[in-house]
């Protein structure tokens, strides 16, 4: 079910005007175009560098006259550190306000030149700086490095009750690389499926499922921000994308900074938002009109400033994450239900098989918790890993002899492959 129609393709910036110089001249002119129902067609003349306090016609159709209201040094952005420089503020006679920076432009506008002063007023958060700079940069919004965890779980929406399940997904970052104008990062990551013994819920028994451990990749431009995984990135507040894969219906708008809608850890003080608009039917004049889904819309928010990247991917959010940090790691969130993923390599041979006694004199045996596959061998090296056994195990058998007689005593290393190239590794001592 659609809402109201929120939004429309628009010619314009986000004030719904741009600003253009009169060479040879210290006037301005702020001039937007018609945009249907929304705005008539407008232009200002403003006058940043006239003397405090003076008048001027600012336009004759409508006839409109602007007033240099100040000048002043002042912080030209809402951010901490914002640099200073001489702004003008002038005042129209309809009662809106625009403040211009000599150097950053227009600070501060309404929403669309409207002539009353009831229009809702649009300030610039951020200045304009390269992408390196900004908080779009890949590098700021995903400032991961090897050993970095995240957890997230993912619970779908629900309308008539508690949801029946719920999924929980830890994710190890492996390899961070910058190559040319290129960042990209490996990981491996495991997913379990708790399933809710709920009031409602049918189908399903209630219990814990495990999935396989998996790999991915992430890849970013350096030079356009853009991610193949990442399709909303670099927009800007109020800039859209048509999504191919919907045919036209659906436009990915970007929200701009704000401060985070949900508690988490994670998000810091800001967070970069981004949702989806529904084609919803036709505006007045004709052009395709959006709205947002009244059950529900879909939005991905970044953290801004923590670096972790997505923190919320519609139902997915993060959770619990261990960070890189100057002093140790920095962790927020519990790993209650993230515990048991992603085994390390010594659990991960404790739950294939037990090895006894260990130390061992003579002999050892190598107890499997599955029958062995087809295809599976074993592999005995010592300390500076050269092969002193090797034999292939028969399928179907869940108890092998690792023989040590004749060998020094000291360190060993047993490796047990499967047929699909896993490979389980114990320590042996030999007496």
């Amino acid at each position: 079910m659609f809402a109201f129609t929120t939004a429309r393709k628009s010619r314009n910036n986000l004030f719904g005007a741009r600003l253009v110089w009169q060479p040879g001249t210290a006037e301005f002119i702020l001039e937007n175009v018609a945009e249907g129902s929304q705005q008539v067609a407008l232009s200002l003349r403003l006058r940043p560098r006239a003397a405090v306090g003076s008048s001027w016609v600012a336009s004759t159709s409508p006839a409109l006259t602007a007033t240099l209201t100040s000048r002043s040094w002042d912080q030209v952005g809402s951010q901490p550190g914002s640099p200073f420089d001489s702004v003008a503020v002038i005042t129209l006679s309809s009662g809106v306000v625009v403040r211009l920076s000599r150097q950053y432009g227009l600070l501060a506008g309404p929403r669309w030149l409207t002539l009353t002063s009831t229009a809702p007023q649009y300030v610039v958060r951020e200045l304009p700086v390269t992408l390196a700079g900004s908080p779009l940069s890949p590098d700021r919004l995903f400032d991961l490095h090897p050993g970095d965890l995240l957890g997230y779980e993912t619970t779908p929406q629900s309308v008539g009750g508690p949801p029946c399940t719920s999924m929980y997904t830890l994710r190890n970052m492996l390899t961070r690389q910058v190559v040319g104008d290129s960042l990209t990062f490996t990981y491996r990551q495991q997913s379990k499926v708790v399933n809710h013994s709920i009031s409602g819920c049918f189908g399903t028994p209630p219990g814990t499922v495990l999935g396989p451990v998996q790999t991915g990749r992430l890849a970013f431009s350096l030079r356009t921000g853009q991610s193949p995984q990442y399709e909303a990135l670099p927009l800007l507040s109020g800039e859209y994308r048509e999504l191919s894969r919907f045919a036209g219906s659906v436009l990915l708008v970007g929200l701009g900074l704000s401060q985070p809608t949900f508690p988490t850890c994670q998000s810091g003080n800001t967070t970069l938002g981004y949702e989806y608009l529904h084609r919803s039917g036709m505006a007045s004049n004709n052009t395709l009109a959006y709205g947002t889904i009244t059950d529900g819309n879909w939005f991905q928010h970044f953290a801004a400033e923590t670096g972790l990247g997505d923190i919320r991917t519609d139902e997915k959010t993060l959770q619990y994450s261990v960070k890189s940090g100057f002093t140790g790691p920095i962790i927020c969130g519990s790993n209650t239900n993230y515990a048991t993923l992603l085994p390390t390599r010594t659990a991960q041979a404790a739950a294939i098989a037990t090895l006894h006694p260990n130390p061992a004199p003579e002999a050892a045996t190598l107890t499997l918790a599955q029958p062995a596959r087809a295809g599976s061998a074993l592999r005995l090296t010592d300390a500076l890993g050269r092969a002193v056994w090797r034999a292939p195990v028969p399928a179907g058998q869940s108890a092998i002899s690792i023989p040590l007689a004749g060998q020094p005593a000291g360190l060993y290393l047993l490796h047990l492959s499967g047929p699909d190239g896993a490979t389980a590794t114990w320590k042996l001592t030999h007496e």
